[in-house]
């Protein structure tokens, strides 16, 4: 999921901590320099010349009047930008080199692991890949129960906090390259210790595939089948895992058809658990600001004339890497659903080619359909239905009922599964409600 601040949008737990280390980090500059010094960092990351953003870094350090004691975490930023710029291009000497000039270890691993993770994606350079991921987690070791690790003026409580989210992403990276080298047992040991202190609604379903591929590959059947069981019965199975606990089920029942009894209950349990947590969530006779908005042809179109009907509004982005994973599963439940008028509303999409830039996306793409187009808040960096709806984060679900109502509100996304059958069951209740 994505969160906004001024000009910078930021990811969450799975990502790299670099970003939530921006998050702190700007709001350490003035009201007045936040959008500044973000928007500069933005078109740092953008930029494919590292010459240039070396110059970018100069230029921003000597117009901002940063200082090294005072704006070192601002300064670690800019390095850390410019030596993912020199990795980009291939440049490993340079980009050990800025690496080297973070000064807070913090930042420092938050880059090494964007670093790791960059490279493994490519599929270039993988023991190198493997070297950083490594280099992070051995530095994080080093400070993270290190009460001088701390900075002065962060404090205690958000610098634990953080320092437990970072083990996530360290941990799991460094698996992942070790599972990639062979090394199974080893991967096994890190991942699960980027999972220990995690909630489990909170890793992501990639998370949860990874730990049963190197269960399987150990044998370890148990461990395996306790873990799939778990997530049948929170209705949280990707297809893949359904198939492998079948398979498990029948090793352990021995009748293939009572294994099929036996997991038809245990997946009508995990439905019934997503519609209680669901009901939870519920949000019961909370009027749903009414909006108008064009679409992309130029028309206006009005909650209030949507009155009678199921809406569901999907807030998303086209540069929000999540907001484009869950569109298959949006596109799914959209033709599931020809009772609900799905609504996507493009919002906070920075620049005047704003407009131009989404019907670009949805023409090459073919979806999503019924797109509206959220309008900024003049003289700030807030949206105007986003701002109605309260959404601080992208992609964002919104449910209103026949009546008008706003029924549901979900934020983030961790797996196509997941989405459809919380889509599933929020329209089921809805449906049932009178």
């Amino acid at each position: 999921m994505h969160f906004r601040t001024p000009k910078l949008l930021v990811m969450n737990i799975k990502v790299p901590l670099l970003l939530s280390v921006l998050i702190c980090q700007i709001y350490l500059l003035s009201a007045q320099e936040k959008p500044k010094f973000s928007s500069q960092v933005m078109l740092m990351t953008k930029e494919r010349n590292p010459e240039k953003n070396v110059l970018a870094l100069r230029s921003i350090i000597s117009s901002m009047k940063l200082d090294t004691v005072h704006n070192m975490e601002q300064i670690d930023i800019l390095h850390g930008e410019v030596a993912l710029s020199f990795l980009r291009s291939s440049n490993l000497i340079k980009f050990e080199y800025y690496i080297g000039r973070i000064k807070n270890k913090f930042n420092q691993t938050s880059y090494l692991n964007m670093a790791a993770e960059s490279l493994f994606k490519k599929g270039v350079q993988l023991s190198y890949a493997n070297f950083l991921a490594e280099r992070t987690v051995k530095l994080y070791d080093a400070y993270k129960d290190n009460i001088l690790a701390r900075p002065t003026d962060f404090p205690a409580e958000d610098w634990d906090r953080f320092m437990r989210m970072a083990a996530y992403p360290y941990y799991e990276t460094y698996a992942i390259t070790l599972h990639a080298s062979g090394k199974t047992e080893q991967a096994l040991f890190y991942e699960e210790k980027a999972l220990k202190n995690v909630k489990p609604e909170d890793i992501s379903q990639s998370s949860w595939e990874l730990r049963m591929e190197l269960l399987s590959k150990l044998g370890e059947q148990d461990k395996l089948f306790n873990m799939l069981l778990a997530r049948a019965r929170l209705g949280k199975l990707t297809a893949k895992m359904k198939t492998l606990l079948e398979d498990l089920t029948v090793r352990k029942i021995g009748n293939p058809s009572d294994a099929s009894h036996f997991l038809d209950s245990i997946e009508r349990d995990g439905r019934s658990n997503t519609e209680k947590e669901l009901l939870k969530k519920m949000m019961t006779n909370t009027p749903a600001p009414d909006f108008t908005m064009l679409n992309l042809k130029g028309n206006k179109v009005a909650l209030k004339d949507l009155r009678g009907k199921i809406v569901l509004l999907d807030f998303w982005a086209t540069w929000c890497a999540p907001c484009i994973a869950s569109m298959p599963a949006m596109e799914k439940a959209s033709r599931a659903h020809p009772e609900v008028v799905f609504l996507f509303v493009a919002t906070m999409e920075p620049g005047e080619d704003s407009a131009v830039r989404i019907n670009s996306y949805v023409k090459k793409n073919g979806f999503p359909m019924n797109v509206l187009i959220d309008s900024p808040v003049k003289n700030t960096q807030e949206f105007q239905i986003a701002k109605a709806y309260n959404v601080t984060g992208i992609p964002s679900k919104v449910l209103i009922d026949k009546k008008g109502q706003l029924k549901f509100f979900t934020a983030g996304f961790k797996s196509e599964s997941e989405l459809t059958s919380e889509l599933d069951a929020m329209i089921a209740i809805v449906e049932t409600q009178r």
